[in-house]
């Protein structure tokens, strides 16, 4: 189950009554992120002006027959298709959900149920970015996004995503204790985990890098799966530094049990 409230953010709530909270990207930073990469396409499409100038030059004295200039026609065409929106879906891919103007503006898209975006969503959302340009300067989609409280565009609701802020994430090796707690050992009582919790800890996991409230979340995580575990209330994991040592022990406990 999902609900935004307020409008600015957008709250994902699992089966497991574990929640998932996420800034939503405004208007103003997206435009922000979309000027960066135009600026990028721009520059690919100087370096294309003169590579096409170059190769003319070259083919000039060259009697070339006609299905070969065709050919060429219609190569530099699909070449620049692939730069005005397979530029997105590459660094879509590659970067998790984010463009080089994205990660300057900590922006990224997900799926609308918190899961990382998978590379046919990219794609969906950046075809339909065609329409959402329409009829200039991204008309379409800027009416869209005006009209829904996640600034979705149109290619968002084809792909079931939205584009949120993300906040400056702490390293787990940053947060590890300077002498071992008694939580951070592999943890008693794994048999008493079921496939749905061992499922939840790998999502987590998953999903940590885009997650807003990582550290309440993985004591929020780590405090209920102890209870289940029946790990004594002075041996559970009483802050985020140990909560985490907890889950990534359960997971590789659980890991090691399925080798």
């Amino acid at each position: 189950m999902t609900e935004l409230t307020p409008p600015e953010r957008f709250v994902i709530e699992t089966p497991e009554n574990i929640r998932f909270g996420y800034d939503v990207a405004d208007i103003g930073s997206r435009f922000l992120a979309l000027a960066i990469d135009t600026l990028i396409q721009g520059i690919i499409y100087i370096v294309l002006f003169f590579s096409l100038v170059i190769l003319v030059n070259t083919l000039t004295d060259i009697d070339l027959p006609r299905p070969v200039n065709d050919a060429l026609a219609i190569g530099v065409v699909v070449v620049l298709f692939i730069i005005q929106f397979g530029y997105f879906m590459f660094f879509e891919i590659i970067l998790n959900g984010q463009t080089p103007g994205k990660r300057v503006f900590g922006l990224r898209v997900i799926k609308d149920n918190g899961y990382p975006l998978a590379p046919l969503d990219s794609v969906i959302r950046n075809l339909i970015r065609i329409i959402d340009f329409l009829p200039f300067a991204y008309g379409v989609g800027l009416v869209t996004m005006f009209l829904n409280a996640r600034a979705k565009r149109l290619g968002d609701f084809a792909a079931n995503s939205i584009v949120v802020k993300m906040r400056r994430q702490v390293r787990l090796q940053d947060l590890q204790p300077g002498s071992a707690a008694p939580a951070a050992s592999a943890p008693l009582g794994m048999t008493q985990l079921n496939t749905q919790d061992i499922a939840l800890l790998e999502s987590f996991f998953q999903r940590e890098k885009t997650l807003t409230n990582r550290d309440a979340l993985a004591l929020q995580l780590a405090q209920r799966l102890a209870v289940k575990m029946g790990v004594p209330a002075n041996a559970a994991p009483r802050n985020a530094a140990e909560a985490n040592a907890f889950l990534r022990a359960a997971l590789d406990a659980a890991r090691r049990t399925r080798v």
